[in-house]
């Protein structure tokens, strides 16, 4: 992955979940992923990120609740609800911080 690129999908992907435009959850998944392509950026802070996509790993947000049962995507959801809202205020404080880390690099 290239660096240019990485990082201002990072910057992107930030601006939108903080305005409200992109789904919490969903953000530190693809931040996690965009991890090896912005090294400037302190891994504590990442780290954020990735605990963050670790957990919701086998829970149906995204494109792939498509193939999920509608019976099983009720249980899921409010585990989904619950997860984001008790990780909100930590994400949303690592998405300013990233913002800074990116514009400073």
């Amino acid at each position: 992955m290239n660096e240019p690129y990485s990082t201002e999908r990072a910057r992107e992907i930030a601006r939108r979940t903080l305005d409200g435009d992109y789904d919490l959850l969903l953000a530190c998944r693809d931040l996690a992923s965009l991890r090896p392509g912005i090294p400037c950026v302190a891994d504590n802070l990442m780290d954020v990120f990735v605990g963050v996509a670790s957990e919701i790993d086998g829970l149906p947000i995204g494109a792939e609740r498509r193939h999920w049962a509608a019976e099983a995507l009720k249980s899921k959801d409010a585990r989904v609800v619950d997860y984001r809202e008790r990780v909100r205020s930590g994400v949303m404080t690592a998405l300013q911080k990233l913002l800074v880390a990116l514009e400073s690099d």
